[in-house]
């Protein structure tokens, strides 16, 4: 992370006096001044030395060591001074250094108090807003507070160190520069492509510069839920152990054991348990109270035949693999020494302990596992609930069958195909393990898991789309607003303690404000919890995601809807050490225009817009976290921010760059004269690669940028790097691939537009 604000200066009650000052010419503003001798005081009869730090809406200054001299022009302000005030020597520090304070605002700032109507702004006799007479008249009017040792530890929290761990960026590269792959795939560009080669590819003379951003990033979108595998544990040098050789064998064995073993119990289910069930039900008669056949379904669906008959299609060609494999494997074993066989240095297809071939098999097999696993997984859910119902009705005959077959039995039946699934990628990672980092059956076993680990999350997608989470929103709180409809999916949901000014962690203030706060992909909502037992997020996200346990009535009533706040409308930095949120909103001009025409969305002009800044402290499981929280914001912000059909194209991609102070998660995608439909604000960071190409400019002013950079090659290995922001912020840089992102993080970091934040203890 990054200090994008550091902390103010250690300030001592025993040296400091605090004085303050409200001034009608500048709306009724506070103003506080921390005077006291400078740490090295040197004095004469005409000059001395101090410290201030002067804080203010406009935001705190420090002036460690401030020579009084009527050699300087800002003494100008202490000869503004009444005669009998000129002889006192803090009066004289005072108005000296709120001159010096005056002359270094921003002119944003001066205009913003400029622009607000005052009573005394229009007497003739007011001094000139920001002068030395106005800067005098300020000075006689301090009042100097005897609670010096509070006022310091209140400003001390409310201005402590904010940090960012995440940033946003936007990557900009001419029309025409990204090229879509074969559509066999990676596996069409050469046997075994590496990252560099698919790079190459995709992004041609770019390919270096862009890989300066990371590797290839995740976000989530109808065609991939869920982030692909890498290897974790890995034998990296190379050697293929006899050991490992053996444990491979063995896992293999294991597996084929425990299919057939499943595939057996299946059969039971289905040709004793079920089709018992589903004889009774075709012969019963018309009184019954029993399911009917159709009825019945919910309790043994068409999917649980077709597994079945999957399944053991699959067992047959897992046995032919282990089977076929066994022999050529067991003498490999024998001549392997202990200290193992080193493999060549390029892939190769020979692989003699039948891993390979069994790669082969689960990438022929799992995907024919999926529709009919995710039917039953989606029809599991409702089982429970749907035997408790019938099972109510305790003279019918099916009550009877279900005892006599055991309710306990037929349940643990049941499950076993929602079970199996994950056990699948257990055995691949244990495998995994064994293979040395070139062995040619490790990307491919890596695919067979990413398949399992799709069809396990397509279970859980139904259960997190917009409408279903706001309706259920909508039914378990009553006070949630119905015309507020967020188009995002849910991210995620975290306890939080909203805390009052001056920001102490206090949880036992009762002015603190228990919550919840739910990340979508385009707002961030504030729920008020009725008391610290209410509901956790972890929870009411059980709820939303459960269907087996559905809420109590009158559980909502412990939360209530407090706000909702668009993504882009905030910042949000971190605190005392990631314990803490600080959400900042953004001034007039640099928030963009309101996306609530954005296609799909409905949601009315009251919300989406704070104006002052909230600190939360992270609690319950989040305790702490905020560092993961700010990745999960992040992200949401870039999915908002394009639509599916954008990321799903091979024009867009993500990217994230880590090992460096600042985490830089990027969106690459080409420019274009037409914006895709659906697009939301863009970043506040953004970078255009090879501009002369594209025509555009980093002058080019874009509603809701802060921070303009361009990039372009200037050849051997050196880029020209260059950056606008804020109030004439300019850099530029002459840079190797190496030295680029901590650069570019450095400017950002600098610039007004993430340091700047506006002041919270007054406002």
């Amino acid at each position: 992370m990054v200090v994008v604000v550091p902390s103010p200066p250690t300030l001592s009650p025993e040296v400091i006096s605090v004085f303050y000052v409200v001034d009608e010419l500048l709306a009724r503003s506070p103003l506080l001044i921390f005077y006291g001798p400078s740490a090295t005081p040197t004095a004469t009869s005409n000059n001395s030395r101090i410290q201030a730090h002067i804080f203010s809406p406009a935001g705190l200054q420090s002036y460690p060591r401030l020579t009084i001299s009527p050699s300087s022009p800002l003494y100008s302000a202490v000869n503004c001074l009444p005669r009998e005030e000129q002889g006192d020597e803090i009066c004289r520090g005072l108005a000296f250094s709120l001159y010096k304070y005056f002359g270094e605002l921003p002119q944003a700032v001066k205009n913003v108090w400029e622009n607000m109507p005052t009573a005394l702004g229009r007497l003739r006799s007011a001094p000139a807003l920001f002068s030395d007479a106005h800067a005098a008249m300020m000075a006689s009017k301090m009042i100097q507070l005897q609670n010096a040792a509070e006022v310091i530890k209140d400003v001390s929290h409310a201005l402590a160190e904010q940090t960012v761990s995440w940033l946003d960026m936007d990557v900009l590269l001419p029309a025409g520069s990204i090229k879509e792959l074969d559509a066999v795939g990676r596996d069409s560009i050469l046997p075994d492509p590496s990252e560099d080669d698919i790079a190459n590819a995709r992004y041609g003379s770019y390919a270096a510069l862009v890989q300066i951003f990371g590797e290839t990033a995740f976000l989530p979108t109808s065609r991939l839920r869920r982030q692909p595998s890498k290897p974790t544990v890995l034998n990296r040098n190379g050697t293929f152990h006899k050991k490992q050789k053996e444990n491979i064998r063995r896992e293999m064995c294991e597996l084929l054991d425990t299919e057939e073993s499943y595939v057996g119990k299946l059969y039971d289910l289905v040709h004793s348990v079920a089709e018992d069930f589903r004889e009774r039900a075709r012969d019963m008669s018309a009184s019954s109270t029993s399911p009917s056949i159709e009825t019945l379904k919910g309790l043994f669906p068409p999917s649980l035949d077709m597994i079945l008959e999957t399944n053991s299609g699959f067992l047959e060609a897992l046995r032919r693999v282990v089977e076929e494999t066994e022999n050529a494997a067991i003498q490999d074993i024998e001549s392997t020494g202990e200290d193992g066989t080193e493999l060549s240095s390029g892939p190769t297809k020979t692989d003699v302990t039948g891993t390979l071939d069994l790669a082969a098999c689960l990438r022929a097999w799992f995907p024919k596992f999926a529709d009919k696993y995710v039917a039953y997984m989606q029809a599991h859910s409702q089982m429970s609930s749907f035997l408790r119902v019938f099972m109510k009705e305790t003279g019918s005959s099916f009550s009877q069958r279900v005892r006599e077959t055991g309710e306990q039995r037929l349940m643990s039946m049941l499950i076993e195909p929602v079970q199996r699934l994950p056990r699948y990628n257990l055995y691949i990672d244990n495998i995994i393990k064994q293979l040395p980092a070139k062995h040619p059956a490790l990307k491919p076993l890596l695919k067979a898991r990413d398949v399992i680990s799709e069809i396990c999350s397509q279970d859980n997608v139904f259960s997190f789309q917009p409408s279903r989470v706001i309706d259920h929103l909508r039914r378990t709180i009553p006070s949630w607003p119905m015309t507020f409809n967020p188009v995002g999916r849910l991210i995620s949901a975290i306890d939080v303690v909203e805390l009052p000014p001056p920001y102490r962690s206090d949880l036992q203030n009762p002015r603190a404000t228990h919550g919840i706060l739910l990340l979508f992909t385009d707002f961030i909502v504030f729920l008020k919890k009725a008391d610290r037992t209410s509901t956790t997020a972890r929870g009411l996200l059980a709820q939303i995601d459960g269907v087996d346990v559905p809420p109590m009535d009158g559980q909502g009533d412990n939360l209530s809807f407090r706000q909702a706040l668009e993504l882009f409308s905030f910042d949000i930095t971190e605190m005392d050490s990631g314990k803490m949120l600080q959400l900042v909103p953004l001034k007039e001009e640099s928030r963009p225009a309101s996306s609530s025409g954005r296609p799909g969305s409905s949601r009315p002009l009251s919300f989406g817009v704070n104006t002052t800044v909230q600190v939360f402290y992270l609690a319950g499981a989040s305790e702490g976290k905020a560092s993961r929280f700010m990745e999960e914001f992040v992200k949401a912000k870039i999915e908002g921010r394009f639509p599916e059909a954008e990321r799903e194209s091979h024009k867009w991609e993500a990217r994230c760059a880590t090992g460096l102070d600042l985490t830089v998660f990027s969106a690459l995608f080409e420019q274009n004269e037409q914006v895709s439909p659906g697009r939301g604000p863009p970043a506040r960071v953004r970078l255009l690669i090879d501009p002369s190409k594209s025509g555009l400019s980093i002058k080019d002013n874009v509603e809701g940028v802060d921070i303009a950079a361009s990039v372009s090659t200037v050849g051997e290995g050196f880029y020209r790097l260059e950056v606008v922001g804020p109030n004439d912020f300019s850099t530029k840089d002459h840079l190797t691939g190496t030295e680029f992102l901590p650069v570019l993080t450095k400017r950002c970091k600098y610039s007004p537009s993430l340091s700047a934040l506006p002041h919270k203890l007054f406002g």
